[in-house]
């Protein structure tokens, strides 16, 4: 029996629950357009697992005849995989192989077309060069870390850092140049849009130097309804998971109160006391919020993240009770990418100090000035 004669019912069920795509593994074709002239074509093969003969691929002479008419037993195939399987290389892909590429096809389809569709969300991405190296943010890679809460609104990033910049943290223009694209990007590719309410969740995927990850956070502390994603190395991925991990964050305040005032902020790495006044002196009172081992992996979990939201914001209110909304807060920041956006969407323009953002470069032995908030 050939595919021809497989009911069309199977045939049409099949096609609905393969998505209209090549159901071998990594491959995920669509079978209904052609991918350079977009127009529309039926380029699907119905494919059996056990062959509906015995002398077939994979055939039986019991189980054939059983099973040629199967959803079960049927794979949704393009043509270079379907001769794969069935021609070129019949012993590489055994029933349990096929049998497993279906089923994870299947399922996946099953949980993106099962996604809420007011669920969608804009994907937006900053980076910038971090030292000599220049981070890579695709959508290709970034996509499913919304699944499965939520699906890609469009199938490109809205990017708002500057592409293949030569520019470096160690040159004279590098913070310059990076906070002005950031800002110009900012209002001319997501701002309207939020405030027309085109868009309605945000998925941010960010890699850059901290004080420009502060910046950002500061431009848009105003959306309700974001999604922060963190780089994790171990287990490596973008998502923070639910898991309630209680993190005991650690305040330690000055003694006296002196004319500068700046705040230590030892998470991802432990920084020195004399490493902040050997820049602004020692007529300086300086609080510190760390954890009781830092490390640069630490942020597991949205919990985490919300904890230090909830911290950082008393911490400002407090500093700013012992001084007044005039006195700068230098920021010497050792901390995780989404927990420095997050510190930049708590701050307050209009009541919080403003903020004098350092930076570790390793070029000028030590930390140094980069960017004001004001």
């Amino acid at each position: 029996m050939s595919a021809n004669n497989i009911p069309e019912k199977i045939k049409k069920l099949l096609l609905i629950k393969a998505g209209g795509r090549c159901q071998y593994r990594g491959c995920n074709l669509p079978l209904y357009q052609d991918l350079l002239t977009k127009r529309n074509f039926n380029a699907s093969y119905f494919a059996h697992i056990v062959a509906d003969s015995p002398d077939g691929p994979r055939g039986n002479p019991i189980r054939s005849p059983l099973l040629a008419k199967e959803l079960s037993n049927i794979m949704l195939l393009c043509d270079i995989h379907h001769r794969l399987i069935d021609k070129i290389d019949v012993v590489g892909h055994d029933e349990d192989l096929l049998l497993n590429m279906k089923s994870e096809h299947e399922d996946r389809i099953e949980r993106l077309t099962g996604i809420n569709p007011n669920n969608q969300s804009y994907i937006v991405t900053y980076k910038a060069n971090i030292g000599e190296h220049t981070p890579v943010l695709k959508y290709q890679n970034l996509v499913n870390f919304l699944l499965p809460e939520h699906y890609p609104a469009q199938n490109k990033t809205i990017d708002l850092g500057l592409t293949d910049s030569p520019l470096r943290d160690k040159d004279i223009q590098f913070w310059l140049t990076e906070l002005k694209v950031l800002e110009a990007n900012y209002n001319q590719r997501l701002k309207d849009l939020i405030r027309q309410q085109t868009i309605n969740h945000i998925s941010l995927f960010a890699f850059a130097p901290i004080p420009l990850l502060i910046k950002l956070g500061t431009l848009i502390n105003d959306i309700q309804n974001i999604e922060i994603f963190q780089p994790i190395r171990n287990p490596k991925t973008w998502k923070l998971s639910q898991e309630v991990i209680k993190e005991k964050f650690q305040i330690s305040r000055p003694n006296t109160l002196k004319k500068i005032v700046a705040l230590n902020i030892s998470l991802s790495a432990t920084i020195n006391q004399n490493r902040i006044t050997s820049v602004l002196g020692n007529d300086c009172s300086i609080y510190t919020l760390t954890i009781n081992k830092p490390f640069n992996d630490f942020l597991k979990s949205k919990i985490q993240l919300q904890n230090f939201s909830i911290i950082v914001r008393k911490l400002f209110d407090e500093i700013k009770s012992n001084y007044n909304t005039k006195t700068k807060l230098n920021i010497f920041p050792a901390m995780p990418v989404a927990m420095a956006i997050e510190l930049g969407r708590v701050w307050m323009p209009k009541a919080d100090m403003p903020l004098t953002i350092y930076d570790q470069n390793k070029n000028f032995n030590g930390f140094v000035k980069t960017i004001e908030i004001c």
